[in-house]
């Protein structure tokens, strides 16, 4: 993808479906190099959240771009509205575009991770070997990260 190809953005006006496809659309162009530069320092062993089905145990991982506080928001509460009671006040979050490194430079998958502090961007981190549920109606672990 060239640097001045359109990116459609979620949008959260959009159905839960469409703005998670869109995204992981978006996640992953911004992977392939299409995103801005970082915001600050972030410190080792910082608590975040990630998605059931994006955790893997050890995995190396890349951090794309902040997400706008609006899709934070929208991705950290209920499908339909509302907010999950694990999360009383979702805007205390920053939501992180991620992408998950093989070691060759190659992009294995793109995700997200959610965190009351800050994680910088384009910067590599390492997930924990523990992770425990957050929040079963959001698909959320809670696990930490460390510089490797």
């Amino acid at each position: 993808m060239e640097s001045n190809d359109a990116i459609e953005l979620p949008n959260p006006s959009d159905s839960r479906r469409e703005f998670m496809k869109k995204g992981l659309l978006a996640a992953g162009a911004v992977g392939l190099g299409v995103a801005g530069v970082g915001t600050a320092a972030a410190q080792d062993g910082r608590e975040v959240l990630v998605y059931f089905d994006d955790y893997v145990a050890d995995a190396r991982f890349r951090v794309v771009s902040l997400l706008p506080a609006s899709i934070t928001v929208r991705m950290l509460s209920l499908p339909g509205g509302g907010e999950a009671a694990e999360i009383s006040q979702p805007d205390d979050y920053n939501g992180y575009a991620i992408r998950y490194d093989r070691g060759t430079g190659s992009v294995a998958g793109a995700s997200y991770v959610f965190t009351k502090g800050t994680l910088q961007e384009r910067t590599r981190y390492e997930f924990s070997r523990d992770a425990t549920v957050f929040s079963s109606r959001l698909g959320l672990l809670d696990t930490t990260v460390s510089r490797p």
